[in-house]
This record gives C-alpha cells, structure tokens and sequence, in this order.
C-alpha cells in the first residue's frame, strides 16, 4: 500500500486545527504525529519544541475526549523520541519546503511507528513511568541514531 504525499496547504491546516484542538480524533494518525514533529522542529529550538508540542497533544487529547492518564493519552517518552527523530533527520535540511521534509520523514525508515522499539524495550516504552517522564532508552543508545540520521 502506498503511502500518501501530504501536500503543504494539507500540512498547515493539520496543524492550524491540532493548536485549534480542533482535529478530529480520527486524523491524529501516526503521520500526523511525525508532521507535528517536523513542523514544531523546524520552527523552534529542540527545547522549546517539546513544552510547545506536549501543550498541544494534552489539550488536542482533552478536545477530543481522550484522558491523559496513566493508560491512554499523552506520553513524555514517545514525545520526546520522535521530536529527537525529527531533530537529527532533518539536520542540514533547513529552507527545504515543509511539505517535503514531512513526507521524507514519513516515509523513511526513521518513520515508522514501530522505531522507538529499536531503542527500547516494550516494558520500559509502554510503562506509566515513560508514559509521564521521559525516559532513557534501554536497548540501544540514542547515539545511534545521530549516526544513522546522518548516513
């Protein structure tokens, strides 16, 4: 199955409605994740991005009925991971259009949903802990994907 091109207009108004809480439950898919991603990296220092993204993810869950609980909602760690994800896969990409620097995430390697596994073990990445504090990885270094990102 091919994946779908997310066009900029498609993009900008993804994320005009995720700040809006506006985003229908249904569209908060795991691209949409890596858009957010992408376009909080691109616009922000990696230390702003994170408190700018959680707000949105915390208030986008609430809008549409969703909890931030211990179980379901908001999660520090893969939060972290994939805002860390778009950080390095997006070095030495700047002034590259938005559209294609989501899409290339998308639907590299570095974009499946199942990655934060190479790095972590299912126990620690799906424990209430990771889930409420970030949380280092335990199978593989996070140094490796620096280097991968980069080759």
């Amino acid at each position: 199955m091919e994946k779908k091109n997310y066009t900029k207009s498609e993009i900008e108004s993804l994320i005009k409605r995720f700040e809006a809480g506006q985003l229908p439950k249904v569209e908060w898919t795991h691209p949409a994740h890596l858009i957010v991603a992408v376009w909080y990296s691109v616009r922000h220092a990696h230390d702003e991005a994170l408190p700018l993204v959680r707000e949105f993810i915390r208030n986008h869950n609430e809008a549409v009925g969703t909890g931030n609980t211990d179980e379901i909602g908001y999660h520090e760690t893969i939060t972290k991971f994939w805002l860390w994800v778009a950080k390095q896969f997006l070095a030495g990409r700047k002034g590259e259009p938005i559209d294609i620097l989501c899409n290339d995430l998308i639907h590299s390697e570095f974009g499946k949903s199942s990655y934060p596994l190479m790095y972590y073990s299912k126990e620690l990445l799906f424990s209430v802990e990771a889930r409420h504090n970030w949380m280092s990885p335990d199978v593989q270094n996070l140094n490796v994907l620096i280097e991968e990102s980069r080759n």
